[in-house]
């Protein structure tokens, strides 16, 4: 049984982005529909996506939700997590994430590479739908080196994030979705602000799962792996320090 302090909340962080470019651009364009949108876009499975990655947390007692968006899977932590910060690089992001859940989750405005916390801060870091995003901007080992940092010892991170799947069949039919009715659903969505070929381009762009072990144990982490959910089509990168 949790036992969790009773705690009021707090006026909304300003702290500064230190990476404020095109993907900060990017989000921010696309916060207000950006929730439905996976909905549609995931046929409805990202619930159930995110689902897999809070079972990995759900004895934790304080966790940083890592580009958080419009607030869905910190709102997700709140049933079984005393104390959840949701930080997005996009203050558009956060302020809808605000205004959707304001309490209990902490929403902050901030970078993962350059994370505003003490040392051994939270029992786990998670994230989904984000590693592609620190991959193309480069900042992913840096932002690995944070997590690792502010969490406490055998503390947990776990990524959601979508893949490439391994099994040649699966592959084609999720390619040829993101080339042919992903764009269509995102223009229904977002018109002119949709950005082109970036979500399916950082699909294929993201490292394999032994590349992406190997990061993580560089950035400190161990107990490391990688497993593929829906036949590939999303996986868990998981890691204890």
């Amino acid at each position: 049984m949790r036992i969790c302090k009773k705690r009021e909340e707090k006026p909304l962080d300003r702290t500064p982005c230190s990476t404020v470019g095109a993907v900060e651009r990017m989000f921010s364009g696309l916060a207000g529909r950006y929730s439905v949108f996976n909905r549609w876009a995931s046929l409805g499975l990202d619930g159930v996506w995110r689902k897999s990655l809070l079972r990995e947390v759900s004895e934790s007692q304080n966790v940083l939700d890592l580009g958080t968006g419009p607030g869905d899977l910190a709102w997700g932590l709140t049933s079984s997590v005393c104390s959840v910060v949701g930080m997005d690089i996009s203050f558009s992001m956060i302020e809808k994430a605000r205004k959707r859940v304001p309490f209990p989750p902490h929403w902050l405005v901030g970078s993962a590479e350059n994370l505003p916390f003490k040392e051994k801060a939270f029992d786990a870091v998670v994230s989904a739908f984000v590693v592609r995003n620190l991959y193309r901007t480069g900042i992913l080992e840096k932002a690995l080196s944070e997590s690792a940092r502010v969490l406490k010892p055998q503390g947990k991170l776990v990524f959601l994030d979508l893949t490439k799947p391994r099994n040649p069949f699966v592959g084609f039919a999720h390619k040829s979705y993101n080339r042919f009715v992903l764009p269509r659903i995102g223009r229904f969505f977002f018109g002119n602000k949709w950005p082109g070929d970036y979500l399916a381009s950082s699909i294929e762009d993201l490292p394999e799962a032994n590349e992406m072990k190997d990061r993580l144990i560089r950035a400190g982490f161990q107990q490391v792996f990688v497993r593929p959910l829906w036949g590939g089509i999303v996986s868990l990168f998981v890691g204890r320090v």
